[in-house]
């Protein structure tokens, strides 16, 4: 793959060069920092040209996951659905599991959990 440094950058992108980014960015465990230069260089000069070669890149990443769950077969869709189900009917509320989608107050946390949270009360009182 060509590629791209910020001292090669042209005043216009063609689309040569476009696509080019778009592949630099596509590099995601091991982002160069020859991207990371360019990026930073476009966030501060041509915001609107990052902002293309990033909604190219998550338009391409999701079409590939796209592919990959499409060629699943049913019974490995059935199995995935089977363990989540599981894993879901057996968590321990009190485990900690990541803050994406935690609950931010304690009447949140009742409602997902059905418990008040440890060292609270439902007028939010410390116990």
């Amino acid at each position: 793959m060509k590629r791209i440094k910020i001292n090669e950058l042209p005043e216009v992108i063609p689309e040569e060069i476009f696509n080019i980014l778009v592949e630099m960015a596509l590099e995601d465990s091991k982002q160069t920092f020859d991207w990371r230069d360019i990026s930073v260089h476009l966030s501060e000069n041509d915001l609107p040209l990052l902002m293309k070669i990033l909604d190219k890149v998550r338009i391409i990443k999701k079409a590939t996951e796209q592919a990959k769950e499409d060629c699943k077969s049913e019974e490995q869709k059935k199995k995935e659905k089977e363990e989540w189900d599981e894993f879901v009917k057996n968590a321990d509320p009190k485990e900690f599991y990541g803050n994406l989608g935690e609950p931010e107050t304690p009447q949140q946390y009742k409602d997902k959990y059905g418990i008040w949270p440890p060292g609270s009360d439902e007028k939010d009182n410390k116990i």
